[in-house]
This record gives structure tokens, C-alpha cells and sequence, in this order.
């Protein structure tokens, strides 16, 4: 058995917050830059909750552990591990808040809430879970958005997103078409699939359907914009051909979906 290890930074869209939290920024928190890659979200709203779903064995949530931060419980598949806090009398970056290891390996829900009361916070650095599969060797490959392997609807799609320049390879495709959609199809032993684009104001709300499985719907829109974030991972594929189809669906004019890159993990 081979394992590899994902790592999600807290402004993906595959972690999905409720309406109490926020960005932390500079502007507010002169201690931002501790985080990784200076950016994390956080809520001091009792009962607020941040869910993400992986398919693997084990998880780590990361944070701080802060002088202003409480109590949090962890619902793993439905199950509560109360108790836990992120109360420190020294301020502590990059911490784990809670992991769990030995899980079957199969999809997995985990939601972190705040169950802190007087505004006291939680907040949330990066998620990485661990996925086990079959065999001894892998191979990732990166997959360009100009790769004929992409098939863009056409002519909704353009090759100049905002800040082209800092996307992978300096290449990306953008659309700003309600229901304009974009699909991978790969023909290897896929064992893993990530796609990667950018989350900012001027981003949308899309869907992402893989095979013959129901569209799941994500939303990239952010306070800034981040360039090479992942905005969708599957794993456990197998072999055979698979299609990824994304569908931009904005909800004010002009948003856009842009995509970067994909990586493939395969046998």
C-alpha cells in the first residue's frame, strides 16, 4: 500500500463555512502573517460550523491557539469529540487542533463548531487528511489548462483571465458565461484528481460533477484573490476513463470561473 498526503489551504472552496465567519486579515489582526501562507478564517460566533469531506485514513485541522480563542467540538461521520480549545496564554500559529488516524478508508465528513461563548474565537489555518491505495508507485502528472484533455464549450470561454501572469505556466482559461462548462477526460489508472484555479471577489459559484455521480456545487468567490487554489479533489477512481465536468453558474454579472491546472495521480 502507497499513501499521500493533500493539503488544503483555508480559503479552498472545498471547506465549506457558514455565514459567521470571516477572512482574517492584516488590516484587523497585525499576527496574520503567521499563519500559513497569511491567511485563515475565523468565527467567534457560538455554534458556528466549517464542514469539509475527504476520502482517506486520517486528518489533521490546523489553527491557532490564541489568548482570545475557546472551546470547539469535532463531529467526525456524526460522531462529537467535545472538549477541545484553543486557549493559550501565548499566542501558538500552525497548531493542530484535533487529527484522527485509523479510519477506514472511504468518504469521511468532519465539521469543526465554535462552542465558545463570550466572542470568543476559533479559526481555521489548513485541513490534511491522508489517502492509502493499492500498489507501491506513484505518478503524479500535471495536466495544463491548454492540454487538448480539456474540452472547453466554446465560445464561452477566453486564455486571458485577470493576472494570467501569475497562473501556473503563465496559461489559464476564464469564463464569465452562466452554464459555460469545461471537461477533463483522463484514460489512466487515475487514483487521484485535482483541479486547480482562483478564488477572489471577481469569482463565481460552479459545479462539479465527476463520472455519472450528482454535481456537487463549491463557491470561489473570496475577499481576495489567491492564485493555484484547489477547487476540487477526488480520489479512489480506478482505472478506466473518467470525465470531470466543472459548470460555471454566477450569480452577478461579469464573475467568473478560471482554471489552471490539473494534477493526476496515478499507477
Amino acid at each position: 500500500m502507497s499513501s499521500v498526503s493533500f493539503l488544503v489551504d483555508d480559503k479552498s472552496p472545498l471547506i465549506h463555512y457558514d455565514l459567521t465567519w470571516a477572512p482574517g486579515n492584516s488590516g484587523d489582526d497585525p499576527l496574520a502573517d503567521q499563519y500559513f501562507r497569511g491567511t485563515f478564517q475565523t468565527s467567534n460566533v457560538t455554534g458556528s460550523v466549517a464542514t469539509f469531506s475527504f476520502n482517506g485514513t486520517a486528518f489533521w485541522i490546523y489553527g491557532a491557539k490564541r489568548t482570545n480563542h475557546g472551546t470547539y467540538t469535532v463531529t467526525v461521520d456524526g460522531a462529537n469529540f467535545a472538549g477541545n480549545t484553543g486557549q493559550s496564554n501565548v499566542n501558538l500559529f500552525q497548531q493542530v487542533l484535533f487529527n484522527q488516524s485509523g479510519l477506514t478508508q472511504e468518504l469521511h465528513t468532519v465539521s469543526i463548531t465554535n462552542t465558545a461563548t463570550g466572542n470568543l474565537y476559533v479559526d481555521i489555518d489548513m485541513v490534511t487528511w491522508k489517502t492509502e491505495f493499492s500498489g507501491t508507485q506513484l505518478i503524479t502528472e500535471a495536466v495544463d489548462d491548454a492540454d487538448p484533455r480539456f474540452q472547453y464549450q466554446e465560445p464561452a470561454w477566453n486564455t486571458n483571465p485577470t493576472g494570467v501572469n501569475l497562473f501556473n505556466n503563465g496559461t489559464g482559461h476564464s469564463t464569465s458565461v452562466s452554464g459555460a462548462s469545461v471537461t477533463l477526460t483522463f484514460t489512466v489508472s487515475a487514483e487521484s484528481q485535482n483541479i486547480f484555479g482562483t478564488v477572489g471577489p471577481g469569482n463565481s459559484l460552479y459545479t462539479v460533477s465527476l463520472d455519472s455521480q450528482q454535481a456537487v456545487q463549491y463557491n470561489a468567490t473570496a475577499y481576495l484573490t489567491f492564485y493555484e487554489v484547489m477547487l476540487y479533489h477526488a480520489d479512489n477512481l480506478g482505472s478506466g476513463q473518467h470525465q470531470l465536468t466543472l459548470i460555471n453558474l454566477p450569480e452577478i454579472n461579469g464573475q467568473t470561473l478560471n482554471i489552471d491546472y490539473a494534477l493526476l495521480t496515478s499507477r
